[in-house]
């Protein structure tokens, strides 16, 4: 029974020193052939940057075809495997602004009713309060009557209730302002 212990500990102690030197042989190779790509592509756009610096076009000597051929290859290669590993090319993305974030097809030529929440959410839509009258009169924030409450606010007279009893609340997009519609038991001016 002893043997086979010793037998069974012998051979753990061997394939852990053996995966130990695989493990450190792998660790150097592969380290060292990152760092040889790395320092082709720091080459490479050091003489472009070089190039674009100066704005004079820089005389190098002629590299033999096949070196330039093999940086043209690693590069390539390289690429590869950025983009096998999923690496994006953000340089090339444009971040719209908070505005310009609405999907297309929640832009309206029409104003829409919109959710309390989302009321003031905009960074470049303007936020203004109306006052609706129980007397039929929509007025502004200076008691000033509204006329043309269709092209301002559309038919959101008729949404009190859907989400709040006593207010609406409404985005037109091409006046790029959010409304808060309250109601008034009062009679307008």
């Amino acid at each position: 029974m002893n043997s086979k212990l010793s037998a069974l500990l012998g051979f753990a102690t061997g394939v852990t020193a053996g995966g130990a030197v695989v493990w450190y042989y792998a660790k150097e190779k592969y380290a060292r052939i990152a760092q040889e790509e790395i320092d082709s592509v720091k080459e490479v756009y050091a003489k472009r940057e070089k190039k674009v610096s100066n704005d004079i076009p820089v005389e190098t000597p002629a590299a033999p075809e096949n070196e330039t051929v093999r940086d043209e290859e690693a590069i390539k290669t390289y690429t590869r495997k950025l983009q096998d590993a999923g690496y994006t090319d953000y340089s090339s993305t444009v971040v719209p602004s908070k505005s310009e974030a609405v999907p297309e097809e929640f832009r309206a030529d029409a104003p829409y009713v919109i959710p309390p929440y989302e009321f003031g959410e905009l960074d470049k839509y303007a936020q203004i309060s109306l006052t609706y009258y129980a007397d039929g009169v929509l007025a502004d924030e200076d008691g000033e009557e509204i006329d043309n409450i269709e092209e301002i606010v559309g038919d959101a007279l008729s949404h009190f209730g859907e989400y709040e009893e006593d207010s609406v609340y409404v985005r037109n997009d091409a006046k790029r302002c959010d409304y808060e519609i309250l109601k008034d038991s009062g009679k307008g001016g």
